[in-house]
């Protein structure tokens, strides 16, 4: 990934992180239900995206396929068209970062490698086959919107969406997507009824639970018109009273048209201290929260991690929440052997621990893993670090793992994900924060 990308992802990230921000809407479409065929033109689309910049957006979120019910479809051959002279034209000549709105994997890398730093799928990565890869191998931060074919007034629209993020969690764990790249987005006016779409905007907090910013898109949508009775080019009142609830109830990035008025809007919100409080803890649902670690050196480090992670995420019983990045490490125990490249992952299961175990040993084996002498190279070693408060001592395992504090190449990567988790009475960050600068010849790869 190229450092102009890196720092413009991180960037965008850290602001999120710091206080509420604003995403400006660019559609290069000829049928967008609001803007469509305005900045069709590459020269309008670029003169758009600078105005945003200068009015407060944080990132500008540019689309070539409508997304609007009825939408005809476009190939990526057309989607690229579209978008490709914008992208190169900004990447030349704007310093804000820049997501793709696409549901395509091919029109993702190919803009990834134009300079954009987001993408932005509406399908979750459950549309796409190849998209959770081109997020991990692109190294994008990635929105991932709940989305339906159509509307079930007979659901419980956001049990629903909480079990649509579970799944594309997993798929983004399971690729290798680091966790601290991920936004969640509900997916207001996607295959949802009015009911459902009110219901989610008044309970936005309840999917805070999942640790990752929530961003949403209410700028003048179908919802504002029926409620208030307003055509589309009049509901920006109606789309900051939207908005602003969606700010109290916990939203850390609004997707908007009118940048400008947000702005304001925005900066009332943060003048009030309106801010709702820290992230609950997630609740208990009958599974145990796992911890995983995850290293290598041997052949290509970065596809054997990919590969586990991608074996883990698919095993039955077993549901990866969080990956964080790969981290490149000095060898442990026997230092005349190539560096090591590793991980942590978070996932819940209903396993129990020795099952559990004797699963990730199998799984070792099924990837190529062979006997060595200990502290020797491996091709992957995945070890079962802790069991959700479980202290266990038996002939194969001892939980929490009896290393944990001592070993750099595991805390790292976890404070990375859960600095808050609790193991054995010891914040995870704490305990990394406490490693001596010796101990800690670990970096992350990207």
């Amino acid at each position: 990934m190229s450092d102009r990308r890196a720092i413009a992802r991180d960037t965008f990230l850290a602001a999120v992180r710091r206080s509420p921000q604003l995403m400006g809407i660019l559609n290069v479409t000829p049928d967008s239900f609001s803007d469509g065929g305005r900045h069709f033109d590459p020269g309008a689309a670029v003169a758009r995206a600078k105005a945003m910049v200068a009015e407060g957006a944080a990132i500008i979120d540019i689309g070539g396929e409508s997304t609007r019910p009825g939408h005809v479809p476009v190939s990526a051959d057309e989607e690229l068209r579209r978008v490709r002279p914008v992208l190169e034209a900004l990447a030349k000549d704007c310093d804000a970062p820049i997501s793709i709105d696409t549901g395509k994997a091919e029109v993702a890398r190919e803009a990834a490698r134009l300079g954009a730093s987001v993408i932005n799928d509406v399908w979750g990565l459950q549309r796409d086959p190849g998209m959770a890869d081109a997020v991990a191998e692109t190294g994008s931060a990635v929105v991932v919107m709940h989305n339906r074919e159509r509307a079930d007034p007979s659901i419980d629209i956001l049990d629903d969406v909480e079990r649509f993020f579970e799944r594309s969690l997993n798929l983004a764990a399971g690729a290798g997507a680091p966790f601290g790249r991920i936004l969640l987005d509900p997916g207001i006016g996607f295959g949802k009824t009015l009911e459902q779409n009110l219901s989610c905007i008044s309970n936005l907090d309840r999917f805070r639970r999942f640790g990752t910013p929530i961003l949403i898109g209410l700028s003048r949508k179908s919802f504002i018109g029926r409620i208030t009775g307003a055509e589309v080019d009049k509901r920006l009142s109606g789309t900051l009273a939207a908005d602003t609830i969606a700010l109290m109830r916990g939203a850390s990035v609004l997707r908007v048209h009118d940048v400008a008025e947000n702005r304001a809007a925005l900066e009332i919100f943060n003048a009030l201290g309106l801010a709702p409080p820290p992230i609950p803890p997630s609740g208990r649902d009958g599974r145990a929260r796992i911890v995983l670690a995850l290293g290598g050196n041997v052949g290509d480090k970065v596809l054997s991690l990919r590969r586990a992670l991608r074996a883990i995420a698919g095993e039955p019983g077993i549901e990866l929440t969080a990956v964080s990045r790969l981290y490149r490490t000095a060898p442990w125990g026997k230092t005349d052997q190539e560096w090591f490249l590793n991980a942590c992952a978070l996932g819940r299961t209903r396993l129990a621990p020795e099952a559990l175990l004797a699963r990730m040993k199998a799984l070792e084996t099924e990837l190529g893993r062979v006997s060595a002498e200990r502290w020797g190279p491996r091709l992957i070693d995945i070890d079962l670090i802790a069991y959700d408060d479980v202290a266990l001592k038996t002939e194969r395992l001892t939980l929490p793992h009896p290393e944990l504090f001592n070993r750099a190449f595991v805390l790292a990567p976890l404070a990375e994900i859960a600095p808050d988790l609790v193991i054995a009475g010891v914040k995870a960050g704490d305990a990394a924060a406490r490693l001596e600068p010796g101990e800690t010849e670990v970096a992350p790869l990207d």
